[in-house]
Parts: structure tokens; sequence; C-alpha cells
């Protein structure tokens, strides 16, 4: 086939309960009789390509057929699957999985109150990985906030408890939020969004939550949803939110870059840009490119809010030209050393070093 170049995604548009009818700058509005939307989904196994010589094809189609020109050098696949909660164990083969799902949000209600299992514990009950996952808020609404961990510590008694009476909302430990902050949620960390946000989510590709609380809140066919209580309360920490990662200014010749976050299984990055550069694709890894605002051309292609691409590590060189400033999130599968080494170059302090990069 001829020379790669960046691939522009499909958002895969979900309808939550949750969700919001107001869906702009990054989409067109819903009207009233409308179902709401929670969830623009990006990188993920069935992503369709919306550009060039290849339109129409899944991002699975392009794993199994370019393998390295598309994942990177140092990708590693690992033999799970992708998996929701109670979908585990069943025998199934196991098949590849795009390794970062990139999302937007689109927060009307609060979502539940909920938890995400590490890799261990999914693996052995499950069958497929844990998630980690980060949020970039891309807007918010005056007084919006998030539930990160509890007010203080109960046993595991007194939170099954607590989950079935209703009680545990006293307990959630809400934090405003506001455009521009960043949370990292690790395995265990119970948490949930309120109204009013707009969310750009970076995460281990895993549908697997554990609902612990719903505020009684019924699903769509007018019966309460499932909840997993006692797996939540098998694997939620006790220490308390330690707050927002440091966001580390990165050296770039083109661009102002800001490191987010970075764990294992991905790190996240702001740029921002008001001149026209080139691109040079990195061979050891793939990257994925959430636009948050500005518009312009990435390799001839026009850009927008809410436009996605992945960059495929083996693309040829290319030219980001805007017509009004822009920003974009950045995820990749991170070189945790190398990154250590970039911020401390950049003037990073060893212990924002360590809080930003986690293992």
């Amino acid at each position: 086939m001829s020379a790669l170049y960046p691939l522009r995604l499909q958002p895969a548009l979900k309808e939550k309960i949750w969700g919001s009818r107001r869906l702009s700058p990054f989409f067109r509005d819903r009207g009233g009789d409308q179902a709401p939307i929670g969830e623009a989904w990006y990188t993920f196994e069935e992503a369709v390509i919306d550009n060039g010589e290849l339109a129409g094809r899944s991002l699975l189609d392009l794993m199994a057929e370019l393998g390295p020109r598309l994942l990177g050098d140092a990708h590693l696949p690992r033999a799970v699957q992708r998996c929701s909660v109670g979908e585990g164990g069943d025998g199934r083969p196991a098949k590849p999985y795009f390794p970062i799902l990139s999302k937007l949000l689109f927060v009307g209600e609060a979502l539940s109150v909920q938890v995400h299992p590490n890799d261990e514990y999914a693996l052995a009950n499950e069958g497929g990985p844990g998630k980690t996952e980060m949020w970039y808020i891309a807007d918010a609404e005056p007084g919006a906030a998030v539930a990160l961990g509890l007010t203080e510590p109960l046993p595991r008694e007194r939170l099954v408890e607590a989950a079935h009476s209703g009680e545990i909302e006293k307990y959630l430990n809400w934090e405003p939020v506001q455009a521009g902050d960043v949370v990292f949620v690790p395995p265990g960390l119970l948490h949930t969004m309120g109204p009013g946000l707009t969310i750009c989510e970076i995460q281990q590709n895993s549908d697997l939550t554990y609902r612990f609380f719903d505020f009684g809140r019924p699903g769509p066919d007018g019966k309460l949803r499932a909840l997993h209580v006692h797996e939540a309360a098998a694997v939620m920490l006790h220490d308390p939110w330690p707050g927002p990662p440091p966001r580390i200014r990165m050296h770039h010749a083109h661009v102002d870059r800001e490191l987010l976050a970075g764990c294992p299984y991905f790190a996240s990055e702001l740029l921002s840009w008001d001149a026209a550069f080139f691109h040079e694709p990195d061979r050891a890894r793939f990257q994925i490119v959430i636009v948050l605002s500005g518009e312009g051309t990435l390799d001839g292609e026009p850009y927008g809010p809410g436009d996605g691409f992945v960059i495929p590590a083996y693309a040829e060189p290319f030219e980001i030209a805007p017509r009004s400033p822009s920003r974009a999130l950045v995820a990749y599968e991170p070189d945790l050393e190398r990154l250590r080494s970039e911020s401390a170059r950049a003037g990073a302090t060893p212990a924002d070093i360590a809080r930003a990069l986690m293992d």
C-alpha cells in the first residue's frame, strides 16, 4: 500500500441515561425528543477510518494488516480481550484490542458511583484487563464537581451497608473542577462525575466498571440498574484522593506542550499551537490526537473541535496548519523512563515527576 498518513476517526456516539443534549462545540446539539448522548468513542477496535485510501476500514483490520507500522515498534500485544463486567471467564479466545480507549463524555446527570479493578484482579475474576483512566476537563458549568474517594475510610462491611442504604452519598468527597483541570483515576478509586461537564477521557481499553451506587435511578427499561457492591468493596482504595497530578511544561520547538499524566498504559499531553509546523511521527509508538479547540488542517485534512485522529507510527511527516489558535489532547503508549528524563531536563522536580508519572 502507499505511505501511511493521519487517520481521521468516525466518533461513535453512545446514548446514556446520564448524558446530555448539549454537545457543542464538539458535535451538533440534540433536540428535546432525542436521547441524550453520554460518550463519543474514538479509538477502539470497531472504530472506522473516515479519510484517504483506508476509509471504511476498522482499526482492528489495520492492526492485523499493519502491525507495528500502525502501533509502533515498542508496542507489546497482550493475550487478553477487552471485556465489561460479567463478560470474562467464558472460554472465548482472546482477540487483539486497541490498547488505549479515548472518549469525550457529556455529563447531564451524575454518573453512577463506581470503581475499576486493577489488572491482577480483573484478569483473575473477569478474564480481561483492569482499568486506569485520566480526565481532562474540557468544559465545566459553574459549580461543576467530581467525587473522588470518600471523606473518611469505611470498613468493607460498612461500605456495603452504606451503598445499599444510600448513606454513602454523605461520604462522597466532592471536588470542584473547572475547564483545564486534570484528574488521574487509578484502579480502586471510588469516583463519579457531576452534571455540567464535558470531559476528554484517556483510559486502558476496558469497559470494566463495578457500579457501587446509582442514586436509586432506573435504567431505560424502568428497572433499577444492576449494582456490583461486593466486587467494588473488594477492590476499593481506602487512602484519600491525593489531588491532581502536577503539569510539566516540556520542551518542543513548535508548540506549547504540557505533560498531564502518565502510567504504564498511557501518557497524555496537552498541545497548543498558533502557527504552522511539521510533525514527525514516532516509529516506536502511535499517537491519538483529539482536537479540543481551534480550526485548521492536519496533513491537508480539515480539523475542528471533536475531530479525532490516529497517527500511525510509520506515517510520513506532515504539516499542521492552524487557521485559529488550537489545542488538542494527545495520548500514546509511553516509555516512562524516557519521559522521566525529559521531564527532569525540562526542570521538573523529582517529587513532581513521581506524581505525574506513576508506575
